[in-house]
């Protein structure tokens, strides 16, 4: 089912980059219209997807920004202390 969203989600975003590349500009708004419509219909499975993906990298996330407000702290204070002699 989360396959679905991505799919949908993906060509909407296909639809809005390309626009009317070589399709009248009404067909690239009905085919927007009824993505969209499509992810309204699948709001649960929408939701689910983003707070469930969200959860499972949150972690990742959090590790990967502390570890780099770390490592710029660092880099600051050698700058301060006169640069990089070590």
């Amino acid at each position: 089912m989360n396959l679905t969203v991505v799919v949908i989600a993906l060509m909407l975003w296909i639809v809005y980059k390309k626009g009317s590349n070589g399709l009248p500009s009404w067909l690239v708004k009905t085919i927007g219209v009824f993505l969209i419509i499509m992810l309204i219909r699948n709001l649960g499975e929408v939701y689910q997807f983003v707070f469930v993906e969200s959860d499972a990298w949150w972690p990742l996330v959090k590790e990967n920004g502390a570890r780099f407000s770390e490592n710029l702290r660092s880099l600051l204070r050698k700058m301060m202390e006169g640069g990089a002699e070590s």
